[in-house]
C-alpha cells in the first residue's frame, strides 16, 4: 500500500477492518457441544468429511454421525481446517486435490482416535477431476498429482470417496468465506447437508470419473526382434550322424503306406539328405549369386565367385564351371561343389575328411577334399581342423617351453664350498664283497654332491637306494666337507624319506651323543629343497655332473666288477678329475698360468697337475704364511666373480617365452615312459610363478589326484574345445590309468639350468 506508520489508512481498508472487528464480537454467541453423542459401546458411529477449494483457500470439515438409543441420528461438527492458497498461482483442480489430501489426513486421524472402522468413513468433494485422479493409478499423472494421489490412496480406500454438489458442501463456506451472522445461522455448517441424516442414501456407490487433465504422456517403444532360425545341421558335431538322423527324419516326413522301407539307410537316401543340406548351406551364403544365375545366367562382376564361372546343375546345386570341360576326369572332379568358408556344414565336411583319412595331414586332406568340393579358404580351415583335433594334439605332443629362468642367488653369491649343494644318484653299478671266486656281485649306487657355487663334486658309494643308506652317505659328506645349510634334489623316494627323517628325528639325535653332526643339523639346520616332479631341467647342475662322472666310469671300469674299496678309490680319482676341470676360459693375464677350477676353492690348486717345487726350506713367518693363504683365497674368489660369473650371462637356449596357460584350461600330461594314447587329461588348478613372475610350474587336477608338473610336460588343448562323451573317455583312457608320478612334495624352487 506504500504508506508510512503515521499516515492514515484508506477509507475502504478502514471500512473492511471495522466490519471484520464487529464480526469477531458476534462470534461470542457461538456455542459448540463438547459431547459428540458417542461412548465406548456404541458402534453405529460414522465419520463424514467434506473438502472444497477456491482461488483464495482450500478447506476440509469433518462431522460425526451417531444414532441414539431410539435410532435417531445426531450429527455433530468434529473439526475443520482451512489453508490459504499458495502465493504461486496454481490451478483450482490442484487446489481441490490439496483439499482432498487435507480431508484424508483429518479422517484418518479421527478414525484412529475414535476407533471407528474405515468402512464407516466417508469423504466428499464437488470436483469430478479430483475423483478421477483418486480413482486412477498414480503413474498415469504428473508428479504433483501423482505424489498427492499416492498419499490419499494410502490413507483412505477409493470406495470411501463420493461426489457432492457445491450447494450441499459445507467446506465451500470455509474456502470462500462467510460473515459471522451467516455462520451462526448456517445449518449447513453446523449440521451438514440435510440428506446426511438419512440412513443409506449417501452409501450408494458413485459412477466412475475420467479426465485427461495432468495426464502423463506415455511413450510407447516398440522393438522388433527378428530371430533368424539356424539351419538344422548346426545341431550336429559329425557329418555322418547328421546325415543319418536327417535321413530318418525325411523318411518320417515322406512316409507313404504303399512304399516299403529297408531296415538300413541306402546310399541314395544319404546322398539326397546331403544334397538338401548343401543347397541350404549355399542359399545361406551365396543367395545373391544363385538369384543372378537364375535370372541372367551369370554372376555380377563384384562377386567373389566370378573367376570360377559357377553354374547350377540339375539338382540346383552351385558348382564350379572352370576350364576343365575337356579333361578326361570325373564330372565331380571337373565341377566340384562350392561351399562357403564360414559355415558349420563346411566345418563338418572338413572334420569328416580328417577322420576318414585317419587323422591325415594338411596336404592329404586338401587333395582329398578338392576331388569333391571347392571350399573358399580351404587351407586355413584344414589347418584349424588339425589344430583343434584332440587326437592330433595328443600325438603331436607339442609342449610349452618357457624362457630360461634367472639363476638363483645361491649360484651367484660367494660362500664356503658345499654350504649349499645339490644331490643326485647315479647307477646302478656292480660291486663285489671281496676279491676271488665265489663272491656274487650286488647292485650299488653313486651318490653325487655338487657345490651350487663352485661346481665342486663329491662322490660317495651307496649300497642301496634306501633313506638310511643316503643318510649314511650324507653324514660322510658333511663330515669331510663341513655343514651343508641347503640341499637341493629331485623327488626321489630316498631323498623325501631322508628329509623327513632329518626333520622329525632332530631331538632324538641330540640326545644320542653325536654332537659333531647333531649340533650342526639341530642348531644351524639343513633345509631341503625339492624341484618339481618330472622336471630334470630344474636340476641341470647335478644332471651334468652325473653325466661327466658316468663318462669316466664307463671308460675306465668297462665290464669289470669292483669291490667296495676299489670303487671308493676309483670314485675319489674321478672326483679329483671332475674338480680339476676349468669352470671358465683361461684369461689373458700372464700371471694366471692355470684356469680356475673347483679344486682351487677346496685345496688352493688343481688336484690333477704336476707338483710344484718344495718350499719347505724357505723361511716364512706364521703371519706371512697366513697372509699368503688369505691372498690366494681372495684371488680365487676375485677370478670367480670376474671370469666365472660372466660366463653365466648367456642363455644358450630357451630364449623366447611361450604362451602362458590359464587357470581352468584343459591340458594333457606328457609322460615319456607311456604311449601318447595313455597320457592323462587334467585341468590347471593353480599357476606357480617364479622369482621373475614367469610361470614354469603348475598344479593340475586329474580324475583322482592333484599333481605338480612343469609346463614343459603339459600339452595345451584348444581353448574352445568341447569334449563329448566318447572323446572324454578316449582322453581319460576309460579312467583305468593310475596317476603316474603323483608325489607332490614341498615348495618349488628354481635351481640352475
Amino acid at each position: 500500500m506504500s504508506i508510512e506508520w503515521d499516515d492514515p489508512l484508506p477509507i475502504n481498508v478502514i471500512t473492511e477492518w471495522s466490519i471484520y472487528r464487529n464480526d469477531l464480537i458476534k462470534l461470542q454467541g457461538i456455542k459448540i457441544d463438547r459431547w459428540i453423542n458417542t461412548y465406548q459401546i456404541r458402534t453405529n458411529v460414522e465419520l463424514h468429511g467434506f473438502a472444497d477449494a477456491s482461488t483464495a483457500a482450500y478447506a476440509a470439515v469433518v462431522y460425526v454421525k451417531a444414532l441414539d438409543d431410539d435410532g435417531n441420528p445426531k450429527i455433530t461438527l468434529l473439526e475443520s481446517k482451512t489453508k490459504v492458497a499458495p502465493l504461486k498461482q496454481i490451478s483450482v483442480a490442484r487446489l481441490e486435490l490439496c483439499g482432498a489430501l487435507l480431508l484424508a489426513k483429518m479422517l484418518y486421524q479421527a478414525a484412529i482416535h475414535l476407533k471407528i472402522p474405515m468402512g464407516q468413513v466417508f469423504a466428499y468433494t464437488d470436483s469430478t477431476v479430483t475423483l478421477a485422479w483418486i480413482e486412477g493409478q498414480p503413474i498415469k499423472w504428473q508428479t504433483f498429482v501423482a505424489n498427492r494421489v499416492t498419499e490419499i490412496q494410502t490413507l483412505l480406500d477409493n470406495s470411501a470417496w463420493r461426489f457432492v454438489s457445491s450447494r450441499d458442501n459445507p467446506a465451500d463456506l470455509a474456502s470462500r468465506g462467510i460473515q459471522a451472522d451467516d455462520l451462526v445461522a448456517s445449518s449447513l455448517w453446523w449440521q451438514g447437508p440435510t440428506w446426511l441424516k438419512e440412513t443409506h442414501k449417501y452409501k450408494q456407490t458413485n459412477a466412475s470419473y475420467t479426465t485427461t487433465l495432468e495426464e502423463r504422456k506415455q511413450r510407447v517403444k516398440t522393438f522388433l526382434c527378428e530371430l533368424e532360425e539356424k539351419p538344422i545341421y548346426e545341431r550336429f558335431s559329425t557329418l555322418n550322424r547328421m546325415k543319418r538322423v536327417l535321413t530318418y527324419c525325411r523318411r518320417f516326413l515322406l512316409l507313404k503306406p504303399e512304399k516299403q522301407y529297408t531296415d538300413y539307410l541306402s546310399t541314395k537316401e544319404l546322398n539326397e539328405t546331403m544334397q538338401m543340406c548343401i543347397k541350404l548351406c549355399q542359399r545361406q551364403d551365396f543367395m545373391e549369386e544363385i538369384r543372378d544365375l537364375k535370372e541372367s545366367g551369370m554372376v555380377k562382376k563384384r562377386s567373389k565367385l566370378k573367376t570360377l564361372s559357377p553354374y547350377l546343375d540339375e539338382n540346383q546345386i552351385l558348382r564350379v564351371g572352370g576350364r576343365l570341360q575337356g579333361a578326361t576326369i570325373g564330372s565331380e572332379i571337373k565341377h566340384p561343389i562350392l561351399l562357403p568358408k564360414h559355415n558349420h556344414l563346411t566345418t563338418l565336411v572338413v572334420r569328416d575328411a580328417h577322420i576318414k583319412l585317419l587323422h591325415g595331414g594338411n596336404r592329404l586332406m586338401t587333395n582329398f577334399l578338392q576331388n569333391q568340393y571347392w571350399i573358399i579358404g580351404l587351407k586355413p580351415l584344414v589347418k584349424k581342423c588339425v589344430r583343434e583335433c584332440v587326437v592330433c594334439v595328443r600325438h603331436k605332443g607339442m609342449v610349452l617351453q618357457p624362457k630360461m629362468g634367472e639363476l638363483p642367488s645361491v649360484r651367484i653369491t660367494p660362500g664356503r664350498p658345499f654350504k649349499t649343494s645339490g644331490v643326485d644318484f647315479a647307477g646302478p653299478i656292480q660291486l663285489r664283497t671281496s676279491k676271488g671266486r665265489g663272491h656274487k656281485a650286488f647292485k650299488g649306487y653313486i651318490c653325487l654332491f655338487i657345490c651350487m657355487k663352485t661346481k665342486a663334486v663329491h662322490l660317495e658309494v651307496v649300497s642301496d637306494l634306501t633313506s638310511k643308506g643316503f643318510i649314511a652317505a650324507f653324514k660322510r659328506f658333511i663330515s669331510r666337507r663341513g655343514h651343508c645349510s641347503d640341499v637341493w634334489s629331485d623327488n626321489g623316494l630316498n631323498f623325501v624319506g631322508a628329509a623327513k627323517e632329518l626333520k622329525d628325528n632332530a631331538n632324538i639325535r641330540c640326545s644320542s651323543g653325536m654332537k659333531d653332526i647333531v649340533e650342526l643339523l639341530a642348531n644351524e639346520g639343513t633345509i631341503w629343497h625339492f624341484i618339481p616332479p618330472r622336471a630334470p631341467n630344474f636340476g641341470g647342475l647335478w644332471e651334468a655332473a652325473v653325466k661327466s662322472a658316468k663318462t669316466h666310469l664307463v671308460k675306465v671300469v668297462g665290464n669289470s666288477t669292483l669291490t667296495f674299496e676299489e670303487m671308493t678309490t676309483l670314485l675319489s680319482q674321478v672326483e679329483a678329475c671332475l674338480n680339476s676341470r676349468p669352470i671358465c676360459q683361461l684369461n689373458d693375464n700372464p700371471d694366471d698360468l692355470f684356469p680356475l677350477t673347483p679344486a682351487h676353492f677346496l685345496i688352493g690348486e688343481a688336484t690333477m697337475i704336476i707338483p710344484e717345487p718344495d718350499h719347505e726350506n724357505t723361511r716364512l713367518s706364521a703371519l706371512d704364511r697366513w697372509t699368503l693363504v688369505q691372498k690366494m683365497t681372495q684371488h680365487f674368489w676375485k677370478r670367480w666373480s670376474t671370469e666365472y660369473l660372466q660366463g653365466l650371462q648367456r642363455r644358450q637356449k630357451w630364449q623366447k617365452s611361450s604362451i602362458s596357460p590359464d587357470v581352468g584350461q584343459l591340458v594333457i600330461i606328457k609322460e615319456n615312459d607311456l604311449p601318447p594314447a595313455k597320457w592323462l587329461l587334467a585341468r590347471i588348478l593353480e599357476l606357480i610363478p617364479g622369482p621373475d613372475k614367469a610361470v614354469r610350474v603348475v598344479k593340475l587336477k586329474c580324475k583322482s589326484s592333484i599333481l605338480t608338473r612343469p609346463i614343459n610336460k603339459i600339452i595345451l588343448l584348444p581353448r574352445d574345445i568341447k569334449l563329448h562323451e566318447d572323446a572324454h573317455e578316449y582322453l581319460m583312457v576309460g579312467g583305468k590309468n593310475k596317476v603316474l608320478g603323483g608325489r607332490n612334495v614341498g615348495a618349488v624352487s628354481a635351481t640352475a639350468q
